[in-house]
């Protein structure tokens, strides 16, 4: 796939909400790539979980599926090395923990950027006082948004003309996966169209469009990872904000609810 440099929309072509009050968002991602090595896999969960109980926040510690794969075949495996071997749920979020990764994450309701911010900012203070993690390579933020209708109703909603030869997806089913370069950064959006939700046990699903919106930045090494850490991840986040309102239409955005600053 070849990256496209992308154009940041200006302001005055479209104006961009703070936020949402017809809230689409399913999940929000805070991830963070790492060269570990088995002792930072099992290190780290117990750790962190040290961390919450000393802040008053209860979390349960569970043991995920992959920590029973050898961690030689998890490293030798693109699509595992990655993975998460340990989960600590509580307060509405989730800290993923694997020989090379730490995720923070959090389900709808969406409490709010400044609120995810800060627990973002609180776990890296953590993983910098604990020293484990020595060799970081990436962080990336990462949005994801349901938009329930029809395939042909929830492709109305999307600034898109797709086509392929002479032909457009049939009643707007299609899955789309574009790379991006933003100002440094590294984006990647996805659409697919429809996608079933499930709402519960024993409940209908719900059909709709998602949106799937990542941008990554890299790391300096250690000691001077987490220099102007904040600064950058403010700066993802506002490119992560910009790339999801650009794929919208200004009839969707109005149609939620949209917040703008005074």
């Amino acid at each position: 796939e070849t990256k496209q440099d992308v154009i940041m929309p200006p302001h005055t072509e479209k104006r961009i909400p703070k936020r949402l009050g017809k809230e689409p968002l399913l999940e929000a991602v805070w991830e963070l790539r790492f060269v570990g090595d088995p002792a930072t896999g099992v290190a780290l969960p117990g750790a962190l979980w040290e961390k919450l109980r000393a802040g008053g926040r209860i979390a349960n510690l569970e043991i995920l599926p992959l920590a029973t794969v050898p961690v030689e075949f998890r490293n030798a495996q693109e699509q595992l090395r990655h993975g998460a071997t340990h989960a600590l749920r509580g307060d509405g979020y989730t800290i993923l923990t694997g020989d090379n990764v730490v995720v923070l994450s959090v389900l709808k309701p969406y409490p709010g950027w400044n609120d995810f911010k800060t627990r973002i900012l609180e776990l890296v203070g953590w993983i910098s006082e604990l020293g484990i993690i020595q060799n970081p390579q990436t962080f990336s933020i990462r949005y994801i948004d349901f938009f329930e209708g029809s395939p042909s109703e929830t492709l109305k909603l999307l600034v898109a003309n797709i086509q392929i030869g002479n032909r457009t997806p049939a009643l707007g089913e299609f899955r789309l996966q574009m790379p991006v370069n933003i100002e440094g950064f590294q984006g990647l959006l996805q659409v697919l169209n429809p996608v079933q939700l499930a709402n519960g046990v024993g409940l209908t699903e719900t059909r709709g469009l998602v949106t799937d919106v990542l941008v990554a930045g890299e790391m300096a090494s250690i000691p001077d990872a987490w220099d102007g850490f904040e600064a950058r991840l403010e700066k993802a986040k506002a490119i992560c904000h910009c790339l999801f309102f650009a794929l919208l239409k200004s009839d969707t955005i109005e149609s939620m609810d949209p917040v703008f600053e005074e």
